[in-house]
């Protein structure tokens, strides 16, 4: 907020930035989550990464001289911060600490990415639970075994149609991987 940041209210469904537009500013979630998504098909997504509170969003594109190439939509009302480019680039001058807190999310990122691309080579359940693995690690809340995904979310995550999720599920429940209780996955 010192260096110049506004916070913005977001409602579900919005957009924060879209594909194909300039990157003017940076975005860090206050309060809620966004999907960082690619929409090639109509009623298709794919989804890149979720963000929470506390994530940036879209900060690589800060440094590109590329459009943005993914969009970043609300999943719930959200509050989110917004600093535009140059105030965020003199707020790095003159904070160089930032910058490591800043190469850690992008490295985050670029793991995850990775990860996740190599999901492309596997089979259903191997990508399942590769996600549901790397879920586990990354998530701070109170109960790290529940998964707060939809089986649309784990389908939109792994490249998987919704169908496909729903039978791993099952497969993976009965082979002892994970348990289902009142329709939330445990894992």
């Amino acid at each position: 907020m010192s260096s110049g940041a506004k916070i913005a209210n977001y409602a579900k469904n919005q957009f924060v930035f879209q594909e194909n537009t300039e990157a003017l500013a940076y975005f860090q979630i206050l309060t809620g989550r966004v999907k960082i998504v690619s929409q090639k098909k109509p009623r298709r997504e794919f989804i890149h990464h979720m963000s929470n509170q506390g994530d940036c969003l879209g900060e690589l594109f800060l440094f590109l001289k590329h459009q943005y190439s993914v969009s970043a939509i609300a999943m719930e009302d959200c509050r989110i911060f917004i600093l535009q480019k140059s105030e965020f680039d003199l707020m790095l001058k003159d904070n160089p600490a930032i910058l490591r807190d800043l190469y850690e999310s992008i490295a985050e990122s670029l793991h995850y990415t990775y990860l996740m691309r190599g999901l492309t080579l596997e089979n259903p359940a191997e990508k399942t639970i590769n996600l549901l693995r790397y879920l586990k690690v990354s998530n701070d809340s109170t109960n790290p075994d529940e998964v707060f995904l939809t089986r649309q979310e784990i389908a939109s995550l792994t490249g998987l149609r919704v169908e496909t999720v729903i039978r791993t599920i099952k497969q993976l429940e009965n082979e002892g991987l994970l348990v289902i209780t009142k329709g939330k996955i445990f894992y």
